[in-house]
């Protein structure tokens, strides 16, 4: 499923990016007031929802008995609303858990969404700093570059393996397909194929530079369902995509102030219609584009509206937890994904749906009828008025 004309939606970004935003998208938006925030804006037809965040535990909606002495240690502040997250940075949903690298406790929390608990992956002390994390077949798979290695748990949350610990490696991220566990490597610019089961090194994608397929500073990898390899580079402000055997294909963006280009990009992931979703930190925004690299959607930006993105670190995609969050759905919203985005300031943890939204279509329609109607039905001063003629009225 398309999200429309690409042409039309980035003509609108500009003009929110430009200061210089339509009158009528304005009034539009302005008639729709709502708590409910929609992406793209009016009058625009909606394609993403903001259902909710988390940060605190009164956002989880744990319900705990705290004890006089930790109330009178927290002092005037409610520890039923202490915060649980602190710099989150990759995450994933699997299985109704939300796993998070939480960057400044050095630690990968779970978040059990149905159970309403909150607890830690592992203190295993050989994980220094988690950074991204992938999840393939009940294993989790921990990229650390501070540890030098991506740490494998099992099911029963035990370490199992440590992957490239003897490569002398800084993963920034990994993902795994098969038997292959691909790790993007910051020491040497690199993507890194390890044999999972042997963890030896099967072959190096891309080396340090700035032509094609080279980086240079290189971020986050994602995979497409033909196992199509993306990479951001922060230095380059770009994403590079290979084949699954490693051969450069084509580079999307390039640094610029314009919507079309990048300033940072870290995150990235890629839906099973082959969308990309990548995460502009410095620009402090989400941008999807189709697999020919044309901008379709824009979400985020900093402030304290609901679903404000700051500084946005990682992206991720849940088809399997929709109904955990059918609470939060606009009337009539028909939701196929979630769209998962970490802040490591304001709200940590941004949870969108993507759908489609035929209530709120039809009130768009509807609100920009009756401006029109009344923008035409307001009497014009004699100066203003245009000659009679045929060529009078522009609808």
């Amino acid at each position: 499923m398309g999200l429309g004309l690409a042409t039309a939606l980035v003509l609108a970004v500009g003009a929110v990016l430009s200061g210089c935003q339509p009158a009528r998208t304005r009034q539009v938006q302005s008639q729709l007031s709502s708590k409910t925030r929609f992406y793209p804006g009016p009058p625009d037809k909606p394609r993403l929802q903001f259902l909710t965040s988390i940060s605190t535990e009164s956002d989880l909606g744990i319900r705990k008995r705290y004890s006089g002495l930790e109330r009178l240690i927290a002092g005037t502040e409610d520890p039923a609303n202490k915060e649980l997250i602190g710099k989150p940075y990759g995450l994933v949903l699997y299985k109704g858990r939300l796993y998070i690298c939480d960057v400044q406790k050095k630690l990968v929390e779970v978040v059990d969404l149905k159970e309403k608990t909150f607890e830690y992956l592992s203190k295993e002390q050989r994980m220094v700093n988690p950074v991204n994390i992938c999840i393939e077949k009940d294993r989790k798979y921990v990229a650390d570059p501070v540890g030098g290695a991506v740490f494998v748990f099992d099911r029963d949350n035990a370490l199992e393996a440590i992957l490239g610990g003897d490569l002398k490696l800084k993963p920034i991220d990994v993902a795994v397909r098969a038997n292959r566990c691909y790790v993007t490597d910051m020491n040497t610019n690199q993507v890194v194929v390890l044999d999972i089961a042997t963890g030896r090194e099967i072959r190096r994608i891309g080396k340090p530079g700035d032509g094609d397929g080279q980086f240079g500073l290189i971020g986050d990898i994602a995979m497409d369902a033909q196992e199509n390899i993306y990479v951001t580079d922060k230095a380059l402000a770009r994403v590079i995509k290979f084949d699954p055997n490693g051969t450069f294909l084509r580079t999307f963006g390039k640094v610029g102030d314009s919507i079309h280009d990048f300033a940072r990009p870290k995150g990235i992931e890629v839906d099973k219609e082959g969308r990309m979703w990548v995460v502009d930190a410095a620009s402090e925004v989400v941008k999807t584009y189709n697999s020919e690299g044309q901008l379709l959607m824009f979400f985020g930006f900093p402030g304290s509206e609901p679903g404000s993105t700051n500084l946005p670190a990682s992206v991720a995609i849940d088809y399997d937890s929709v109904e955990l969050f059918q609470d939060h759905f606009a009337e009539g919203a028909q939701i196929e994904f979630l769209v998962l985005v970490s802040n490591q300031y304001g709200t940590k943890i941004n949870i969108y749906g993507f759908g489609s939204f035929p209530r709120q279509e039809e009130a768009i329609q509807e609100t920009a009828t009756k401006l029109r109607l009344d923008m035409d039905s307001e009497p014009k001063a004699e100066s203003q008025k245009s000659p009679p003629g045929p060529s009078s009225h522009v609808p």
